[in-house]
């Protein structure tokens, strides 16, 4: 039997060339192989083949699903559970942290700059912190208080006042606004007033609302000097299928809307101007420090700041439920990347708003309603590693920074 040198492998697999034409010439001018399937393997970046690595049963339980985690603690749900994981010398711990969720109503999260990590699940939304669940704001006063006229010595006109609650997560929303018109030597009475309830008035005729005091909850004297209101008629952040935080906002994506925070105000938003509606359901958002790639009828780039941008198409189709995520380079540089499943393969997403589907033109996939992405640094190999969940038989397929690899896995995500 006559022997045949394959060469490299570095182009990766191919299941769209018959198995006769998988040889090719490298621009190098050197041999190379398509590979037409690859089961537990990985493609180095000189195109060699390595036997991927064993794995080790970390945690078990029924219906799981959303894993997530970092450099310093992960999250899983499994049933109606969210646990969370805290990395241990003998694996991973789990701890309870909610455990009335809908069963595998699948879960998003974003780590913000407070430390905290954001999840929500299309349902509810809220924040984590280590394995205590907190409400992403502080929570509006739960009984408004009522306003009523009383002598004083308020000048004559229209008052209109607001009340928020402080708590450890900061100050809430605010109370719709509640007016009263005082005759000349008016004053305000305010009962139900709350220990942390904070008081935001305007003067006579006015529209700007500042904190003031009331003392024993009577107003008979202008005192509205204090901070301005900030959050007057902002609506509490709506749960979405994705949350990610991009340029001090918090982003959730609510059907085929994307709804953004105020900055640094990341459990409220403006129910005017704090949203921008797409032709289809959101599926992905992916922010960059430039930008924010969003897939929903196709892929679209948002530059610079979101109040004031314009989308642009720069893929004629979206992306798969789920599959997104980012990472930085490690050449020294940093250069951010973004990366998702599409209909047709994985797409990387570049600063400057570029977006390059890597395996659509070696790889042909089925339809597919939702994906996942990890992004694997292992031996000085680079690889995203990819799943896609089918309506019947799930793919998977993962891509090197020069070699793809499929690998056929016969149970779901």
């Amino acid at each position: 039997m006559r022997s045949v040198n394959l060469g490299s492998f570095a182009p990766g697999v191919n299941n769209r060339l018959p198995p006769t034409q998988l040889a090719r010439t490298l621009p190098d001018r050197s041999k190379a192989t398509f590979l037409s399937a690859g089961e537990n393997i990985d493609i180095t970046g000189r195109g060699y083949l390595k036997r991927r690595r064993g794995i080790t049963l970390a945690l078990s339980g029924a219906a799981a699903h959303s894993v997530w985690g970092d450099e310093t603690e992960g999250y899983c749900a499994i049933g109606n559970d969210l646990l969370h994981l805290e990395p241990s010398d003998v694996g991973l711990t789990p701890t309870s942290v909610l455990s009335d969720l809908p069963e595998m109503a699948a879960i998003s999260y974003a780590r913000m700059p407070d430390g905290d990590v954001v999840w929500s699940n299309g349902q509810r939304i809220g924040r984590l912190r280590g394995a205590s669940a907190l409400p992403l704001v502080t929570p509006r006063t739960a009984v408004v208080p009522t306003v009523s006229a009383i002598a004083g010595a308020l000048p004559a006109g229209r008052y209109q006042l607001a009340f928020t609650e402080l708590g450890p997560l900061g100050e809430s929303g605010s109370t719709p606004p509640v007016a009263l018109t005082l005759p000349e030597n008016g004053g305000l009475r305010i009962a139900g007033l709350g220990a942390n309830t904070m008081i935001y008035m305007t003067g006579p005729n006015g529209s700007v609302f500042n904190g003031t005091f009331a003392d024993g909850g009577d107003i008979v004297a202008l005192a509205n000097n204090g901070p301005v209101l900030r959050s007057l008629l902002l609506a509490d952040m709506p749960a979405g299928s994705t949350v990610r935080h991009y340029n001090g906002s918090l982003l959730s994506a609510v059907g085929n809307l994307l709804c953004f925070s105020e900055p640094y105000y990341y459990g409220l938003f403006s129910p005017s101007k704090g949203y921008i509606p797409f032709p289809a359901p959101i599926t992905v958002i992916e922010p960059m420090d430039t930008g924010v790639f969003v897939c929903a009828d196709c892929t679209y780039w948002l530059a610079g700041g979101l109040l004031d941008t314009t989308p642009v198409s720069v893929l004629p189709y979206g992306g798969l439920q789920g599959s997104g995520g980012t990472v930085r380079t490690s050449d020294g540089q940093g250069t951010q990347q973004a990366f998702w499943l599409s209909p047709r393969g994985l797409v990387i997403g570049a600063p400057d708003g570029s977006a390059t589907n890597v395996q659509e033109g070696a790889l042909k996939f089925g339809k597919a309603r939702a994906g996942a992405t990890l992004f694997r640094e292992q031996d000085g190999a680079h690889h995203i590693l990819c799943a896609r969940q089918e309506p019947a038989r799930p793919i998977g397929a993962a891509r090197g920074s020069f070699a793809v690899e499929t690998i056929v896995k016969e149970t779901d995500l």
